[in-house]
């Protein structure tokens, strides 16, 4: 039991942990406070059922929801660079508007899925919970590497300069626009990713499921900057990033199985963050002046 509690946990961890790298592109290399993953993680998981409803195959399900986020993630950068709406507002309007979407999409609040819609198959327990982490452990390795690659290559320098400071640009000769709306596309295309595995670890659907995943997300991407040491390399600041995700999932499971009621669960979050700004603001205060988003 105490196995199978922990491969579900990690399991767990891991989504979050590529959601969580979404987040990280947005808010750190394009210095972009982005609200979008709160819809874009439905959008996905709706996305991913509606697909495999329909016959697709889960793997290429997931593609859908890859695409899907990435589409969000369009919508979000239309709003921001062509309708002039700051960051935050544009990401809230998106989110908002994303709730209906995935709605429309499954044409009802929420949708079960059976074993015949999901990557283990026919098995359960301790064995599909070990067979999802094997598949999850490659997407998330996976990630890291194409992350890791385009960060290093001249695109992602770019990218992370004009992030940095907007007016070069200019220097540049390279279009702001056309890297907010790559790099919003990567980040909500991670995350719409991320809901499609959540859903094959739920084995449901619900478009309520999306409620607060910015903060977790990000609470994981604080932890694991925290935890990076070398921060230039960017395979070790992903792979912090998810064991911050991880690690942050594990504290929520363990106080949950103290006893805590599951209805605190959010606040709970809330002040898990906040205790994590506050240890970080005496022990790390160079990683908050990072954060030039908040």
């Amino acid at each position: 039991m105490i196995a199978y509690k922990l491969s579900l946990v990690l399991g767990e961890g891991l989504i979050f942990g590529l959601l969580a790298i979404g987040i990280y592109i947005a808010f750190q290399w394009l210095r972009f406070p982005d609200l979008t993953p709160d819809g874009s993680f439905v959008l996905g998981a709706c996305a991913y059922a509606k697909a495999v409803l329909y016959g697709v195959h889960p793997i290429i399900g997931l593609g859908v929801a890859l695409s899907a986020g990435c589409l969000a993630g369009c919508c979000t950068a239309s709003v921001n660079r062509l309708v002039k709406i700051p960051p935050v507002v544009s990401g809230l309007l998106v989110s908002t508007a994303l709730y209906s979407v995935g709605w429309l999409i499954l044409g009802k609040p929420n949708q079960f899925l059976d074993s015949r819609f999901v990557l283990v198959g026919e098995v359960s327990g301790i064995e599909a919970s070990c067979t999802l982490l094997i598949w999850l452990i490659a997407i998330v390795v996976a990630t890291i590497a194409v992350v890791s690659i385009w960060g290093r290559s001249y695109w992602g320098l770019r990218l992370r300069a004009v992030g940095e400071n907007p007016l070069l640009a200019n220097d540049l000769g390279v279009s702001s626009t056309a890297h907010t709306f790559i790099s919003l596309a990567a980040a909500n295309g991670l995350v719409g990713l991320s809901g499609a595995l959540f859903a094959q670890r739920s084995y449901s659907v619900d478009i309520n499921m999306g409620v607060g995943i910015t903060i977790i997300g990000l609470a994981g991407m604080i932890l694991g900057l925290a935890l990076a040491r070398q921060r230039r390399v960017l395979a070790i600041v992903c792979l912090s990033v998810v064991a911050g995700a991880i690690i942050f999932k594990m504290v929520t499971f363990l106080a949950l199985e103290a006893g805590m009621p599951a209805e605190s669960f959010r606040l709970l979050i809330a002040i898990l963050l906040v205790g994590i700004f506050l240890i970080l603001r005496v022990s790390a205060s160079d990683l908050l002046r990072g954060l030039k988003w908040n």
